[in-house]
């Protein structure tokens, strides 16, 4: 009979030696994401997350084959002076897709139950095992929740995080709002009839990654490009040999100046909308919109959808009605202490907004909570 074991790689020299059968793993999956290279995550490690300990369980039936790989790793946290170990994704915030990774020739929920076995038999070295951005179009998401159910000894909390918009770019389906649409396929032949140039998928990354990253760092206060371990991350993932035929770069000029650019990401199955940014001087001629736009009928046919990844602006829904939806799952066992003091800021959150208290109450509650901590 058929069975499956787990181990774990620890080390970051194991980590590297997995390139090529992790990857050949993803390229296999029934819905793989770009997210889930080795690239992505062996990188964000290194640039982001150093100190923290991996815990990547790797999953492999009778046979020898590898059938699945759970991406995680170990950071710690403080409650009120508590140390609190947390067991995630090795890839967070900048990642819009996480999972478990399984093979197609394997059972999902066999795949995950042998995983999350595995993380029982080492519970003493985690207290709280959180994943977030799991997709709900992806089967795996709802075994995690359902194999984490049947540990008794365990609770699990799951949360909707944010819809997802998806447009299939093949022939068949499409449903978009059609006059904001066409305003904005007018808009564009005006801008090039008045001497703008828009480019879609420019391949020579040394010349355009500059300008993009300058772009996009003064549009967004908040960018990841504003921060050194953020720049050094982009920079290693961009210049890695599997990723450089996967970048997106497209752009919107005007007199030989950079007015909008996308940085995104196109694999053989779909385009990845993920970081847009835009010269805000240049936000009344709707620059941003026009690119988009221009994306979007560009890999028309070639691919079989364009993912507008998390978030739910408006300008995404006039391109499609077809949603998805990413989740968070929250395992610990009951009687944990540390899991609790962890667990307690949030609860309290979420009760709050339960009883409708208005978010400035909610934010006076965050503050005081924050001088707590110290």
């Amino acid at each position: 009979m058929s069975h499956f074991t787990a181990d774990m790689v620890s080390t970051l020299e194991e980590f590297e030696a997995l390139r090529p059968t992790w990857n050949g793993l993803v390229d296999e999956m029934e819905f793989p994401e770009i997210f889930y290279s080795w690239e992505w995550t062996y990188h964000y490690f290194q640039h982001y997350h150093p100190g923290d300990r991996l815990q990547i369980v790797l999953v492999r039936h009778s046979s020898g084959r590898l059938a699945g790989i759970a991406p995680l790793r170990v950071r710690e946290t403080r409650r009120l002076g508590i140390r609190v170990r947390v067991l995630e994704t090795i890839v967070t915030d900048i990642a819009d897709y996480q999972n478990i990774l399984v093979h197609p020739d394997f059972h999902r929920g066999r795949v995950v139950g042998a995983v999350l076995s595995h993380l029982r038999q080492i519970e003493s070295t985690w207290d709280i095992l959180d994943l977030s951005q799991l997709n709900s179009r992806d089967p795996t998401t709802f075994h995690v929740l359902n194999v984490a159910q049947a540990h008794m000894e365990w609770s699990v909390r799951s949360q909707m995080l944010t819809p997802v918009a998806v447009r299939n770019l093949r022939s068949g389906r499409m449903t978009e709002k059609k006059r904001q649409v066409r305003q904005i396929a007018n808009r564009l032949e005006t801008l090039q009839a008045e001497g703008y140039v828009v480019s879609i998928g420019n391949r020579d990354i040394d010349a355009w990654w500059p300008k993009f990253s300058s772009l996009h760092r003064h549009a967004w206060r908040e960018s990841p490009l504003n921060t050194p371990h953020g720049r050094r991350f982009f920079e290693a993932l961009i210049h890695a040999p599997g990723m450089r035929d996967k970048v997106e770069l497209s752009s919107v000029e005007f007199e030989g100046r950079t007015v909008a650019m996308h940085f995104g990401f196109v694999d053989r199955r779909k385009v990845y909308y993920y970081m847009p940014a835009m010269d805000r001087s240049f936000r009344q001629e709707r620059v941003g919109a026009v690119l988009l736009y221009a994306i979007v009928e560009h890999y028309r046919g070639n691919h079989e959808e364009i993912d507008f990844l998390r978030g739910m602006e408006e300008y995404k829904n006039w391109y499609t009605d077809d949603l998805d939806m990413n989740m968070r799952i929250v395992v610990y066992r009951t009687a944990n202490f540390r899991a609790f003091m962890h667990n307690l800021r949030g609860a309290l959150r979420r009760f709050a907004v339960d009883l409708g208290l208005p978010k400035a109450v909610a934010q006076i509650l965050r503050r005081t909570w924050t001088r707590i901590q110290g």
